[in-house]
């Protein structure tokens, strides 16, 4: 999603990498009506009203307090992560350790991640992501490992101010984020293969963990956004959200049944994947890992595939790259062909999220400008998209996955 570096103290190690452990809002809103009308039963909601002070008041202080008091580690140097609507500090720790439980410390740090009210209102899912990212673990994917407090519990529930808030403990993961980097062919299609390979690994979780999750982040929720329309000033971004809303409901709504689902990660943008330098070279970045959990759901594969190739179209500023991301991800899922006749109203339904979400978002917070620093460049990937038809834009990124296809092997 959109980021802003907000740096309080940061050590040396931190300078190329201090945005690992992005997390962004989950506004969701109630719609009961929509789910009967899908033949679903309508889920319990957390819903956001506009207005409402989630994100957790906490000083760095605190912070120091609660690692000692939850996790008997002393704080050596902290710095702030970039977030929506939690809080998530990096922490260096003296190897003094005085919970019995940690063994050791861990030398590249931990993010201690502070929830927002909202979603600590649902501990559940909290203990859904951290046994996802030790399944994900165990099986050769790099992800944050969820460290255990004193208690033997790898979160607890901290009232911080007026409100409570969910605190967990990461292990972090050296590297730097995708943003930014440079970016050949080879990047784009591998980031089509991780996202498949994480959707693969998740087959074998047990979907009841998240299949209560709702968000509006979710693409099942897409038309939900028109809740928010009211902060988009501009006439002609409206209208393109309400054309895009319009097909999303005629073309993609009435035909969910015939979508495969899964557990998906849900949020593959280009701050939660982690790069780095191959060892072959001292030039070229491979992809190692992934961070942030907090919109793994049970949904549709498709919507992986198009949030996946939106942020990376966002990244290249660039639609061609689409066809990059699909020819990844086709080496280890085959893309069904009425999936990919909506990948163009997914990824511009997306977009419309990121956009729309982020001025929504900035009213409530002003002074966090990192969800709006993509608004300029996002509208004009959703105008170009838009400008396409779904004939065109398919032929082109189809040419594009077969051409590299060919040219690697």
């Amino acid at each position: 999603m959109e980021m802003k570096t907000i740096v309080k103290k940061r050590s040396p190690a931190e300078d190329a990498q201090c945005e690992n452990g992005s997390e962004h809002c989950e506004p969701s809103t109630g719609a009961a009506a929509e789910e009967k009308e899908r033949g679903e039963e309508p889920k319990a909601e957390n819903t956001l009203k506009p207005g409402s002070q989630i994100r957790p008041v906490v000083s760095e202080e605190e912070v120091r307090k609660l690692a000692e008091r939850l996790y008997g580690i002393i704080v050596l140097e902290m710095c702030e992560l970039d977030s929506y609507d939690d809080r998530n500090f990096m922490i260096q720790a003296d190897s003094y350790v005085k919970n019995p439980i940690l063994k050791s410390i861990c030398s590249s740090g931990y993010v201690m991640k502070i929830a927002n009210s909202l979603d600590s209102s649902d501990e559940s899912f909290f203990h859904a992501q951290n046994e996802i990212m030790l399944h994900l673990s165990k099986r050769g994917i790099k992800c944050p490992v969820p460290v255990q407090n004193i208690y033997a519990k790898y979160h607890s529930l901290e009232t911080l101010g007026e409100s409570k808030h969910v605190v967990r403990l990461l292990e972090y993961i050296p590297g730097k984020v995708f943003h930014g980097v440079p970016h050949p062919d080879s990047l784009f299609y591998q980031a089509g293969q991780f996202i498949a390979r994480i959707d693969s690994a998740l087959k074998s979780i047990d979907k009841e963990l998240v299949m209560k999750r709702q968000s509006i982040w979710m693409l099942d929720n897409f038309p939900k956004l028109k809740d928010f329309l009211y902060v988009l000033k501009d006439e002609h971004h409206k209208d393109i959200v309400e054309q895009v809303l319009d097909a999303f409901e005629r073309r993609v709504i009435p035909n969910l049944s015939e979508y495969e689902q899964g557990v998906i990660y849900g949020d593959f943008n280009e701050h939660n994947v982690i790069v780095n330098k191959k060892p072959s070279s001292g030039k070229e970045y491979e992809i190692v890992g992934i961070i942030d959990f907090g919109d793994v759901c049970y949904s549709r594969y498709v919507f992986e595939l198009a949030i996946a190739m939106t942020y990376m179209m966002l990244e290249a500023n660039d639609l061609n790259t689409g066809g990059l991301v699909i020819a990844g991800y086709s080496m280890i899922r085959l893309i069904p062909q009425h999936e990919k006749e909506i990948l163009r109203v997914c990824v511009a339904a997306r977009l419309c999220q990121s956009l729309v979400l982020g001025l929504y978002t900035a009213t409530v917070d002003a002074g966090n400008q990192y969800i709006l620093s993509s608004q300029t460049r996002g509208w004009s990937v959703l105008e170009a998209l838009w400008n396409e038809t779904d004939k065109d834009i398919l032929v082109r990124w189809n040419s594009i996955a077969e051409e590299y296809l060919t040219c690697s092997s």
